[in-house]
């Protein structure tokens, strides 16, 4: 895989952006993860931007995957709120039969310009956790030059990320739990190989938003060890995303990537840090920004 500049879709291949699979059990992986996640952060939508919307919302969600928060979303909102999910795949997508009558998913490419009917419609734009899609500063530029694109006048744009550039293993409070290095192994050849090849970042959500011109900037940050309850849940979707990201980077066979055999026995050396009582840990942003009225 040829390292692609900052004009290119994306820093993996043009044809699948998505290093993580579309398989069902990817599916299941991200129903549990917005389960967790929205736990976590406590809110589906930043309080800022909920007492901002007006009677008959139009709401889109970029990178929706299964569409699970739009439908979550609808059934806590008035039912004159409308929903449209958007990603560049349907394979995740929950079943037409599982969506209420105001959520729609569809097809929606977030490094293309959105079609022109669509482009100053939408009283609210939320993006989360799209980072494997990106890469460096300029990417996320101008991604959200994009997406900012389909909000109206005073509309609101709400991105929920995390940082798992800063990821890493800690001991548990169990009894025996180790030092949980195994788990930050793990991260840390992910996250190598994709800042020196692709350029990954993660930048200042406050920083970004501003430059970009919205207003009422603000950044929630919390870390995915707030809740103790929830650190083995965290560090379930972590490895789940970690070693699926390497083994998918093993079959690509460059220099320095741990083959298919190395990532299986370093999972299971990871997943005996997890059973001990060991976890990963990293950080969650939720930016919020208004278009100017």
């Amino acid at each position: 895989m040829a390292q692609q500049n900052s004009l290119d879709k994306s820093p993996s291949s043009a044809a699948e952006p998505y290093w993580l699979g579309r398989a069902s059990n990817e599916q299941k992986r991200l129903l549990a993860q917005h389960k967790i996640w929205t736990h976590s952060i406590g809110y589906l939508l930043h309080p800022s931007v909920s007492i901002s919307l007006p009677d008959g919302a139009r709401i889109a969600d970029i990178g929706t995957g299964t569409g699970i928060w739009p439908v979550e979303m609808s059934q806590a909102s008035p039912s004159s709120y409308t929903f449209h999910g958007f990603d560049i795949s349907a394979e995740q997508f929950l079943s037409a039969d599982n969506l209420p009558s105001n959520v729609t998913l569809g097809h929606g490419d977030f490094f293309e310009p959105f079609p022109a009917e669509l482009q100053g419609t939408f009283d609210l734009v939320n993006v989360r956790l799209i980072i494997i899609s990106l890469g460096p500063l300029e990417v996320w530029q101008r991604v959200l030059r994009n997406i900012a694109t389909l909000l109206k006048p005073g509309g609101a744009l709400c991105w929920t990320e995390g940082n798992f550039l800063v990821a890493r293993g800690f001991r548990g409070e169990a009894t025996g739990s180790s030092p949980g290095h195994h788990l930050t192994a793990g991260q840390v050849q992910l996250n190598s190989t994709l800042v020196k090849r692709f350029g990954y970042s993660f930048p200042s959500f406050t920083r970004l938003f501003e430059e970009a011109g919205l207003q009422r900037v603000e950044e929630d940050v919390l870390s995915t060890d707030r809740l103790a309850e929830q650190r083995g849940a965290f560090t379930d979707l972590g490895i789940g995303a970690v070693f699926g990201g390497l083994n998918n980077l093993a079959k690509v066979k460059e220099e320095g990537y741990w083959d298919e055999s190395e990532v299986q026995r370093r999972r299971e050396l990871a997943q005996g840090d997890r059973e001990s009582g060991a976890y990963l840990r990293w950080d969650i942003h939720v930016g919020v920004g208004f278009k100017t009225a």
